[in-house]
């Protein structure tokens, strides 16, 4: 009897467990006014994970796994920073992916390294920089440096503070503005081109539907600055590169990124990236007045004068 009795119950509990997952409903991507997929509001990113993968990893980690990973990166590289923002919110963690924890953004080639071809690699090298990267004028320095490069421009990248990204939507362009030092950026949903000789940073991004996906390509990049920060070595974007990028809610909090850059300048094949961005329930983010507070571009070229100067005196 009593074995009659179990079996009910295990039958009973597998048909409950059964019914509630026929039952689910699949996330709903609520619409604007518009009747497009809403992303509008302030997404933001905070995580440790690095662009490329450490050699080994999956690409998937258990958290006990994630959590010693954020720590080791925290450790050898920002531990003792200056920068209280690092710090601000707490522990750092690496990147969430629908509930996975992430060892590199870099999802494509299988490995999670950036797939460099010789020029590639000769210009992404910690030693390329510090060859080339001197201090007699401001074009010498880095673009994050000279608040000219944007973590937010196309493929948009994160760091272990808090970057927030406000997405407004109209019919015919969606805007995005960033909290840290970016241009604002414009995704043409109307097709509209610009000619081939007007060149930026951000390039020149048209954007469609498909499904709740956002579509966006980018092309019309400037060679001025050809490296983007990261979390591990520069990534390099040339002038012939076309970035396609795909935005996805997958949740009432989650924003999906996806993007995939073609550059035969620097690589050997298209590589892939993605993560996700949180919602944030601010509403609103804060002017980045980096050109007006960059005392440390000014300081590193004085100091750089000062040595200058003791050295001659001593010759």
């Amino acid at each position: 009897m009593a074995v009659y009795k179990s079996m009910v119950v295990f039958a009973f509990c597998l048909f409950s467990i059964l019914t509630v997952a026929q039952t689910a409903e699949p996330y709903q991507v609520s619409k604007n006014e518009h009747g497009q997929p809403d992303l509008q509001g302030i997404w933001s990113t905070r995580w440790n994970t690095m662009l490329e993968r450490p050699p080994g990893m999956p690409l998937v980690l258990p958290p006990d796994m994630a959590a010693g990973l954020a720590e080791a990166i925290y450790e050898g590289g920002l531990s003792g920073n200056t920068d209280p923002d690092i710090d601000l919110f707490g522990p750092q963690t690496l990147a969430i992916v629908k509930g996975e924890y992430r060892s590199s953004v870099i999802v494509y080639p299988e490995d999670g390294i950036l797939p460099y071809n010789e020029h590639g690699i000769k210009n992404s090298s910690f030693e390329y920089f510090k060859g080339n990267m001197g201090f007699d004028g401001p074009e010498d320095r880095p673009g994050v440096e000279r608040c000219i490069e944007a973590w937010g421009s196309p493929p948009m990248r994160a760091f272990s503070y808090q970057l927030f990204h406000g997405f407004v939507q109209t019919p015919e362009k969606i805007a995005i503005v960033s909290e840290e030092n970016s241009p604002l950026r414009v995704i043409h949903m109307d097709g509209a081109q610009r000619p081939d000789a007007i060149r930026t940073f951000e390039g020149h991004s048209v954007g469609k539907w498909e499904g709740d996906s956002l579509v966006v390509e980018t092309t019309h990049y400037s060679d001025t600055i050809p490296e983007r920060a990261s979390m591990g070595r520069p990534m390099l974007i040339s002038a012939e590169a076309r970035v396609t990028e795909r935005f996805t809610r997958v949740s009432e909090t989650e924003l999906f990124y996806e993007y995939t850059v073609n550059d035969p300048v620097y690589y050997t094949e298209p590589f892939r990236g993605e993560f996700s961005f949180t919602l944030d329930d601010s509403g609103h983010i804060y002017e980045y007045a980096c050109h007006e507070g960059n005392y440390s571009m000014e300081g590193a070229l004085r100091g750089a004068r000062y040595q200058e100067a003791q050295a001659s005196t001593k010759t």
